[in-house]
C-alpha cells in the first residue's frame, strides 16, 4: 500500500540551511510595511451623496471615490492615517481612477480607502442597463419553450459579455474545421512600426471557408463583431472577421482583419492562429439558441438575451461592461516619484470591459503562452527579441511605479482580462484576503516578461537583425523588477473564462514574492505560473545571451497553498508551473514551494500520462528550487516533471505526499523523497500539510459550503494514526457544536471506546482507543448531523497484506511493471498461481490476488485491473540506435488515424522538420529515428494531435 522513496544527499541539508541563513535587504526607509496610525480624518462617501455640494462629512459625503480623492489630496498627511469610508453601494466609473503621486499617504499618513463596516461596494466598469425587455419575435428558431427577449443598448463597439445578476452570459460559438485557407498577405519590415520583419508572402492567409453545412450565414448581422478561436496545448488564439461572402460552391468564406490576423498566424510552437485547425466561430446571430447566451447588435442597437431558468429577466439586474481600466495607481516618475502608502480595504472591483487587441483597426489576440499579447510582426522564435515584440494583457487594476500600495479584505470579479497587475517598478506592495472570481484572463499578475534584465542596453541585444533595448517597454532608468511582493489568503474561484491559457496567479520575474495560503480554485490551465525566460537566458553557451545570465528572479516563497481541479481546458501544466533560474549557484537566495496541497481533480483519477497534467510542473530552465512537504494527488502525467530537458537542474524534493510514485527526476543534480499511498492515507505529517494549506481562518468564510463543506476543515484527508494520539483540526464550528469520531453509519452518539468527541471550536480530538477505521460526523448545536465525512481516520496498524487496492485498475508497461509487495506471514496467490514478493505484473489483464494469513488461514481477496497503453505497447522496452536509424514496434497499432512522434519528454507541440524529433503514421510497423544525438520517448497523438499516451521505455540516439 505504500512506499517511501529516497534519492537524498547531504546537499539537502547544506541547501536549506543556506535558505535558512538568507537574508534580505529591503529596499531602504520605504522596505517597513505601511503600519497603522491614529486616524487624523475620515471622509465619507455614499452612492447618495453629491460632490458638488459635499464637504466629506457623514452626514454630507462624497458621490465618487473621484470627488473624496480630490479632497483628500488637500488634507495634511503628517498627523495620522486619513480614512475614506465608502458606504454600500455600485458605485459605476465614468473612466479610470487614477491615484499619483499626489494622492499620496507618507510614512506617517496611510491613505486609506475602506468599506463602511459590514458594507461591500463594487467599483464598476460596467453600467446597469435601464431599459425595458420585451420578446424577440425576430429570435423565431427556437424549440423546447425558449423565449428570447431583446432591449435597445446604443454602444460604439461589439460586446463580449454581459452580466445578468452578476453572472456572465455568454456569447454565441459552435465548432468546425474549415474546408480550406484562401488568399495571401505580405509584410515588408518598416511599413509600420508593427512590422519589424518582412513575411515570406506565402505563410499568411488572409481568410477560410466554412462548409455550407456548418450554418455560418454570409449575410448576417455585423460581422466584424465575429471571433475565430483556434487552439494549441496551452493556449488559444482568436482573430475576428472583417466581413463574410458565399463562394461559388455555396460555402461561407470569412475574410480576416488585417494586420492583427498576419501577426496571430505567425507565433512558434504551434500557439499562431489556424486558418485550417479546428475553429471555434464566436458571436453569431443566427446561433442563438440556448439558456444564458445573449448577443448584441452593435447595427441595430439592441441586445437579445435567452433567459436561464427562473429568471425573470425585466426584475433581474443586468450590467454592460464599459470601461477597460477601473484604477490606475502610478507615480508619475520611474524609480523616482512613487504612488505610496494607499490602501484599498473592502472594495470589490469589478466588470471591466475588453474588446480584444487592437492594431490599426483590427482585432485580435494572440501569444505564445500565458496572459501576454503579441504585438508586433516579429521573429516567430521570441526569445530572440527578448520578448519586446509582447506585453501584458490590461487588467482591472493596474499598478506601476508604486510601493506599500495594499489591496485588503476586497475582490477583483468578472472582469474583461486580468484582475490586478504590479507591473514595473513596484514594491513592498500585499493582495491580501480578496475574493477572485469569474476573471476573463489571470487574477493576479506580478512584473513583466521583459524583466529579463533591468535597464537594458545594446549587450542586451541578441544580434543586429533582433530587436534591441529601443524596442523595450520600460527605456533605460525606468526599470526595476517587482519586490517584496505578497500575495496571501485570496480565494481565485473560476478564474480565466475568455482565455483560458491564463493561470489564476502569475508572476513574472520577481525577488523575495510571497505567495502563501492561497486557494485556487477550477481554472482551464496552471493554477500558478512562477517565473519566466525558459532555459534562454541562463548564460551557458546554449542560450540567446552568453554569460550574461539573467539575475531578476530569486528568493521567492510559494507556501501552503491549495490548488484544486486544474486543467479543464488545457493541459502541459501543473498545479503549480515554474520556468527559468530561480536562485544563485550557490544556493543563496533559492526559491522554496513548500507545505502546499496540489488535488489536480478532486474525483480520482489514474496516472497514465495520457494528458501532460502535472502536480508541479518545473519547465524549461527551472533550477535552484526546494520542494519540501507538499502533497500532490491525481495527477495524469507526473508528480514532479523533473525530466532532462532544456537545462532543468538542482530542484531538490524532499518528505513529498502523493497517491501515485509516477514522477521524473532525471534533470542534473534533481533528488525525490516521496512518500507514497495509492488510497490517499497520509501519516500524520502529511494530514497536517492538507489542513492547513489554502486559507486561514480569518479567510475561510469566502468559499461556500458545496465547495468546502464542514467536515473538509474538521478532517482534512484519510489519515493513518496511532490509537489514543490527538488528530489535529481547524476547529471552525460553534463552541455548542460537537465533533465525533465513531464507525462508518453510527447515527447514535456515546463516548466510548470506538467513538471520541469533542468540542466544534476546539482545535484538536482523540482517536478512539480500538484500532478500526472511523469517520467524522458534526452535530451541529440545533441537533441536526452532518453526514458522515468523506475522509477515513485509520487507527492503528495497516491489516493490508499487498500493496494493491481491491477493484482498482492499474496502468503498467514492461519498463513499469506492478510489483507487488507481500507482507510477511501471508502466502499469495495471483489468479490461482502462487506468488512471491515482488512479483511482476506487466501485461494488460484481470487479476484475482488472494493472501492467506499463515497464522489463522484468513484471506484477503483483491481483484484489480492492468492496463497498458498504446505508447508502450509500441515501444516496450529502452532500445539503443543511431541517428535515422529505423525503430521497430513491439507492438504495431494497426490505426491509420494516429500520429506517432519520438521526441524529448516533455514535449506536447511537435515539429517533423526538428532534428530532435521523428514522426509515423499510427499504421506504420516501424519509424525512423531522430537524427539528432538524444534520449527520447513515444507520444501517441490523435488526429486533432491531443497526447493519448507516452512511453516508459527511451530510445537513444548515439
Amino acid at each position: 500500500m505504500m512506499k517511501f522513496k529516497r534519492a537524498l544527499a547531504l546537499v539537502v541539508m547544506m541547501c536549506t540551511f543556506a535558505m535558512v541563513l538568507t537574508s534580505f535587504a529591503g529596499c531602504g526607509d520605504d522596505a517597513a510595511s505601511n503600519e497603522p496610525h491614529e486616524v487624523a480624518y475620515t471622509v465619507y462617501v455614499s452612492p447618495d451623496g453629491n460632490d458638488e455640494t459635499a464637504d466629506g462629512s457623514k452626514e454630507n459625503p462624497f458621490g465618487t471615490i473621484e470627488g473624496a480623492k480630490e479632497y483628500v489630496r488637500g488634507l495634511k498627511k503628517n498627523k495620522g492615517d486619513i480614512i475614506v469610508e465608502i458606504a454600500d453601494g455600485f458605485y459605476e466609473l465614468d473612466e479610470t481612477l487614477v491615484f499619483n503621486e499626489d494622492d499620496s499617504g507618507t510614512t506617517k499618513c496611510n491613505i486609506i480607502y475602506r468599506a463602511a463596516e459590514g458594507a461591500k461596494p463594487i467599483i464598476s466598469g460596467g453600467k446597469i442597463l435601464d431599459a425595458e425587455w420585451v420578446v424577440a419575435d425576430d429570435v423565431d428558431w427556437l424549440e423546447d419553450g425558449l423565449v428570447a427577449y431583446k432591449a435597445p443598448l446604443e454602444r460604439d463597439d461589439k460586446l463580449r459579455a454581459i452580466y445578468v445578476d452578476g453572472t456572465r452570459a455568454e456569447m454565441t460559438r459552435r465548432t468546425a474545421t474549415p474546408l480550406k485557407a484562401v488568399g495571401f498577405y505580405s509584410i515588408v519590415a518598416g511599413q509600420a512600426d508593427w512590422a519589424w520583419i518582412s513575411s515570406s508572402g506565402t505563410t499568411i492567409r488572409t481568410g477560410n471557408v466554412f462548409d455550407e453545412s456548418f450554418g455560418l450565414p454570409a449575410d448576417t448581422r455585423n460581422p466584424q463583431n465575429i471571433e475565430l478561436e483556434s487552439g494549441s496545448t496551452w493556449v488559444k488564439a482568436t482573430v475576428c472577421a472583417q466581413d463574410l461572402e458565399v463562394t461559388e460552391d455555396g460555402d461561407t468564406q470569412v475574410n480576416f482583419q488585417m494586420p492583427y490576423a498576419a501577426i496571430a498566424q505567425n507565433l512558434g510552437w504551434n500557439t499562431n492562429y489556424n486558418p485550417t485547425a479546428s475553429n471555434d466561430v464566436i458571436n453569431v446571430f443566427e446561433w442563438l439558441d440556448s439558456e444564458g447566451q445573449f448577443y448584441f447588435d452593435q447595427a441595430g442597437s439592441m441586445l437579445y438575451y435567452i433567459p436561464r431558468e427562473g429568471e425573470d429577466i425585466n426584475e433581474a439586474q443586468v450590467i454592460i461592461p464599459e470601461l477597460e481600466k477601473l484604477v490606475e495607481v502610478s507615480g508619475s516618475e520611474p524609480l523616482e516619484t512613487y504612488a505610496q502608502y494607499i490602501i484599498f480595504d473592502g472594495l470589490t472591483f469589478a466588470y471591466s470591459d475588453w474588446n480584444l487587441y487592437e492594431l490599426d483597426g483590427s482585432h485580435g489576440n494572440a501569444t505564445t503562452q500565458n496572459c501576454t499579447i503579441y504585438t508586433k510582426y516579429s521573429d516567430v522564435y521570441w526569445h530572440n527579441d527578448l520578448y519586446r515584440a509582447f506585453d501584458v494583457a490590461p487588467a482591472a487594476v493596474h499598478v506601476s511605479t508604486a510601493h506599500d500600495v495594499d489591496f485588503i479584505n476586497g475582490g477583483f470579479e468578472s472582469t474583461g482580462y486580468l484582475g490586478i497587475h504590479l507591473e514595473n517598478d513596484v514594491y513592498d506592495c500585499d493582495i491580501i484576503g480578496n475574493f477572485i472570481a469569474y476573471t476573463g484572463g489571470g487574477g493576479i499578475t506580478v512584473g513583466h516578461l521583459q524583466h529579463i534584465y533591468e535597464n537594458d542596453t545594446e549587450e542586451q541585444r541578441v544580434s543586429e537583425t533582433s530587436a534591441g533595448p529601443d524596442k523595450e517597454k520600460f527605456p533605460y532608468g525606468t526599470e526595476a523588477v517587482p519586490k517584496n511582493i505578497t500575495i496571501k489568503n485570496n480565494y481565485l474561484l473560476e478564474n480565466c473564462y475568455f482565455f483560458p491559457g491564463n493561470s489564476p496567479i502569475t508572476t513574472f520575474f520577481t525577488y523575495n514574492l510571497t505567495v502563501e495560503h492561497n486557494f485556487i480554485y477550477k481554472c482551464s490551465y496552471s493554477g500558478m505560473s512562477i517565473g519566466w525566460g525558459w532555459c534562454n537566458f541562463d548564460g551557458t553557451e546554449g542560450s540567446q545571451l552568453p554569460g550574461q545570465p539573467t539575475t531578476t528572479s530569486r528568493y521567492n516563497h510559494v507556501n501552503y497553498n491549495r490548488v484544486e481541479e486544474i486543467c479543464s481546458v488545457l493541459q502541459d501544466a501543473g498545479g503549480i508551473y515554474t520556468l527559468g533560474q530561480q536562485g544563485n549557484e550557490d544556493w543563496t537566495d533559492v526559491t522554496e514551494m513548500s507545505y502546499n496541497y496540489i488535488n489536480c481533480f478532486r474525483e480520482p483519477t489514474v496516472a497514465d500520462g495520457s494528458r501532460m497534467v502535472n502536480g508541479f510542473h518545473p519547465d524549461e530552465g527551472s533550477a535552484y528550487i526546494l520542494f519540501d512537504h507538499n502533497v500532490v494527488t491525481n495527477v495524469i502525467r507526473n508528480v514532479y516533471e523533473l525530466n532532462d530537458w532544456m537545462r532543468k537542474h538542482d530542484c531538490i524534493v524532499t518528505n513529498g505526499f502523493s497517491n501515485t510514485d509516477r514522477s521524473e527526476t532525471t534533470a542534473p543534480n534533481c533528488t525525490l523523497e516521496q512518500y507514497v499511498n495509492e488510497d490517499y492515507i497520509w501519516p500524520v505529517e502529511g494530514y497536517d500539510v492538507v489542513l492547513y494549506s489554502g486559507l486561514e481562518d480569518e479567510y475561510v468564510d469566502m468559499v461556500s459550503k458545496d465547495v468546502m463543506p464542514d467536515d473538509y476543515y474538521e478532517l482534512a484527508a484519510n489519515v493513518s494514526i496511532a490509537c489514543g494520539e490527538l488528530l489535529n483540526r481547524r476547529g471552525l464550528l460553534e463552541a455548542d457544536d460537537t465533533v465525533w469520531l465513531a464507525p462508518a453509519g453510527t447515527t447514535e452518539f456515546e463516548e466510548c471506546s470506538t467513538m471520541t468527541t469533542a468540542a466544534g471550536n476546539e482545535k484538536t480530538i482523540q482517536i478512539p482507543d480500538e484500532p478500526g477505521e472511523y469517520k467524522l460526523y458534526i452535530v451541529y448545536a440545533d441537533g441536526t448531523v452532518s453526514g458522515e465525512s468523506e475522509f477515513t481516520v485509520y487507527a492503528g496498524e495497516n491489516t493490508s497484506a499487498v500493496n494493491v487496492s481491491d477493484g482498482r485498475t492499474y496502468t503498467v508497461s514492461k519498463m513499469s511493471p506492478l510489483e507487488l509487495e507481500i507482507k510477511d506471514g501471508y502466502t499469495v496467490t495471483v489468479n490461482g498461481t502462487q506468488a512471491a514478493d515482488g512479483f511482476i505484473i506487466s501485461d494488460a489483464g484481470e487479476w484475482e490476488i488472494v493472501a492467506t494469513s499463515d497464522a489463522d488461514g484468513e484471506t484477503q481477496t483483491y481483484n484489480i485491473t492492468t492496463e497498458v497503453m498504446i505508447a508502450n505497447t509500441l515501444l516496450e522496452y529502452d532500445m539503443t540506435v543511431g541517428p535515422g536509424e529505423d525503430v521497430p514496434f513491439s507492438n504495431p497499432a494497426n490505426d491509420a488515424s494516429l500520429v506517432i512522434w519520438l521526441a524529448p519528454s516533455g514535449l506536447s507541440a511537435f515539429d517533423e522538420d526538428d532534428p530532435t524529433q521523428s514522426r509515423a503514421a499510427g499504421d506504420a510497423t516501424s519509424m525512423k529515428a531522430p537524427t539528432e544525438p538524444g534520449v527520447y520517448i513515444m507520444t501517441v497523438v490523435d488526429a486533432d494531435g491531443t497526447i493519448l499516451s507516452q512511453s516508459d521505455a527511451k530510445v537513444t540516439v548515439e
